[in-house]
């Protein structure tokens, strides 16, 4: 075997390693409950539209209802977590069931997952594989697209009581750093 194929082997090997290093290490909300472990966000940036009004939207949910922003603002009167995934999204099917565990642990703060850049039948059955404690639905009006710019999925939305933005996160969370922005953000938990 030439000395170059054995050094790209070595490579990759490293790689693979490294990488399985990473995915298998305790995660950092293992780390937080435990104590040994605190997320400090306060200085993690809070994206174009903070403190900006929460755009209206209006989403088809998988339980045949709808969510209208402005109706639950004059209904509900909690913060709202907004996650946007899709199903071919493979960080999303990592994502949904830890915000499920959060949703279950912080009822003073209300969570919805919008499905976009999808197809209905997709959306659903992934929605029906993760199961997730909280409403999913689909951007069947693309209002949700329109008014919520991101780069990619998944990306997650704070949004105060006040109807005010008060982050924007880019791609994947953990529980534990969900926890940290609700914590700084809502002052809940």
């Amino acid at each position: 075997m030439p000395v170059a194929w054995k050094l790209a082997a070595t490579a990759m090997a490293v790689i693979v390693i490294a990488g399985a290093a990473v995915l298998t290490r305790p995660s950092q909300d293992d780390a937080t409950e435990s104590g040994s472990l605190s997320i400090d966000v306060a200085g993690f940036p809070r994206g174009a539209l903070a403190g900006a009004p929460a755009p209206e939207m209006s989403v088809a949910l998988f339980d045949g209802s709808r969510f209208v922003m402005s109706d639950y603002r004059s209904a509900d009167g909690r913060p709202l977590v907004l996650n946007l995934w899709a199903s071919w999204c493979a960080p999303c099917r990592v994502e949904i069931p830890e915000f499920s565990r959060v949703a279950e642990e912080t009822p003073q703060v209300a969570f919805l997952g919008v499905a976009v850049e999808d197809s209905t039948g997709p959306a659903e059955n992934f929605a029906a594989e993760v199961g997730a404690s909280y409403p999913l639905g689909i951007d069947d009006g693309l209002t949700v697209k329109g008014n919520y710019p991101f780069i990619g999925l998944p990306v997650t939305y704070l949004i105060g009581a006040d109807g005010l933005i008060t982050r924007q996160v880019n791609g994947q969370i953990t529980a534990g750093t969900l926890k940290a922005f609700i914590r700084h953000d809502f002052g809940a938990l």
